[in-house]
């Protein structure tokens, strides 16, 4: 009995002082957080002038091939564009597809891959390239309709399959590659003789800027439009800013959102790229919400039947230039500030240490290729910064992130939560793109 009652006044000794000692191993811990986050583990990444890595230029008639292939997947697939519990989709609310269009003149041949996926992943991008290696193409560019009711699987990387892709899986991997592959040889096999009419304008009033009403709208469209020599549509290239993410989370059925009913309203073959978007959601005139993606589509399409396009030119500048950049040092918006030294130490290898970005001139138009998504005040930065001719194209062959101004990220606000780099990557990327546009312009031989 005694040494029971020694016992337990031991244990009341023992747990009167457990929350101190708790609190001071707490206070430790953080201390040991706060000083490993305030450490720089790896090197900084001091600015250097973007690398030129390739440049051709055309010299000759245009020539032009263009083609669909859906994208039959072998399995069940996620539905990728928001973080979920349970992936897999529940069948198909419309059908999705890759486009691809080659245009060639003697000195210069480019190929544009448009699918309907979220993003593209450079691994992705770099495996396409090397499947249609042979073909001998200037530069294949693989960009994404952004849509967030596409399927997934197909980005290898842990942040990326756990919030927006969902789970990698090979097998579906090699079949996007695949799809798209096979999408750029049957262009390549059906090029004819072709004529290119261009088209660009504002339309303000189908975009509007999520981050509020006091930020820029961007709402710049391009439309390239691409002929045989009976006058027959071949295919049509439309940029134009507005997340594709009518569909929201509740849908678990693949679609290519608004883009695809937009493509498959096209003339000949249509491709859709994104603009500067990464502030821009749909919007049609009226405070209405939009109820359905066809109902915007339509509303997009209707729009573009009333715009004047160029004369046909049949031997237009075509040319491209890509350029090699320095990517400043990860630093994730979404961290704590406390806690940002550390993330960018254990991210340091994990993130692209350099970007790609390309300049491709179609006869009157040079077209800014950027893997991420560019603000409307970056797309307009960069368009005063390179020249009235320029315009902007994100989500290609690679996903950098949300690229926001040096501005909003110092006061955290707009697109900050989503951005992977720091405040330099729009002025090192710029940097990127003013070298290529300048090797894309630069003018040829007479011809």
């Amino acid at each position: 009995m005694e040494e029971a009652e020694y016992n337990d006044e031991g244990l009341k000794k023992l747990l009167a002082k457990w929350p101190g000692r708790v609190g001071a191993v707490l206070v430790a811990v953080t201390l040991l957080f706060a000083g490993a986050g305030a450490v720089r583990w790896r090197p900084g990444r001091r600015p250097e002038p973007p690398r030129l890595t390739k440049e051709a230029h055309g010299a000759g008639p245009l020539r032009a091939g263009a083609a669909e292939v859906p994208l039959i997947l072998p399995k069940h697939a996620p539905v990728a564009g928001f973080p979920r519990l349970s992936w897999p989709d529940h069948g198909i609310r419309d059908p999705v597809a890759v486009r691809a269009l080659v245009l060639s003149e003697p000195g210069c041949s480019i190929a544009l891959v448009s699918a309907e996926i979220m993003l593209v992943p450079g691994k992705l991008g770099h495996a396409v390239e090397r499947a249609v290696k042979d073909l001998g193409l200037d530069l294949v560019l693989v960009g994404a309709t952004h849509t967030h009711s596409g399927p997934g699987g197909y980005w290898d990387e842990p942040f990326g399959e756990r919030l927006a892709t969902g789970p990698y899986d090979p097998e579906l991997f090699e079949a996007y590659v695949g799809a798209m592959a096979a999408a750029v040889r049957v262009a390549v096999k059906t090029q004819v003789p072709a004529y290119l009419s261009v088209a660009r304008d504002r339309w303000p009033t189908y975009a509007r800027n999520r981050a509020g009403s006091h930020e820029p709208v961007d709402g710049h469209l391009v439309d390239l439009r691409i002929r045989d020599q009976a006058g027959g549509d071949l295919s049509e290239v439309i940029v134009f800013p507005a997340h594709a993410a009518i569909l929201d989370l509740q849908n678990r059925k693949l679609s290519g959102d608004w883009p695809g009913f937009l493509m498959r309203a096209g003339h000949g073959v249509r491709l859709y790229f994104q603009g500067a978007l990464g502030d821009q959601s749909p919007h049609l005139p009226g405070d209405a919400p939009i109820p359905t993606p066809d109902v915007y589509a339509r509303a997009l399409d209707h729009h573009l039947g009333s715009l004047e396009l160029s004369p046909g030119d049949p031997w237009p500048p075509l040319s491209m230039a890509s350029a090699d950049a320095l990517l400043p040092e990860v630093e994730l918006g979404a961290t704590p500030p406390f806690l940002r030294r550390m993330a960018t130490n254990l991210l340091y290898h994990l993130m692209p240490a350099r970007g790609r970005v390309s300049a491709l001139r179609v006869g009157p138009v040079v077209l800014l290729a950027v893997p991420g998504e560019p603000v409307a005040e970056i797309g307009s930065r960069w368009r005063k910064a390179i020249g009235p001719d320029a315009e902007v194209v994100s989500l290609m062959g690679d996903y950098l992130g949300y690229i926001e101004t040096s501005e909003h990220i110092a006061e955290e606000l707009g697109e900050t939560p989503r951005t992977y780099y720091g405040p330099e990557l729009a002025d090192r990327l710029e940097a990127a793109l003013q070298a290529a546009a300048e090797a894309a312009r630069r003018e040829t031989e007479e011809k």
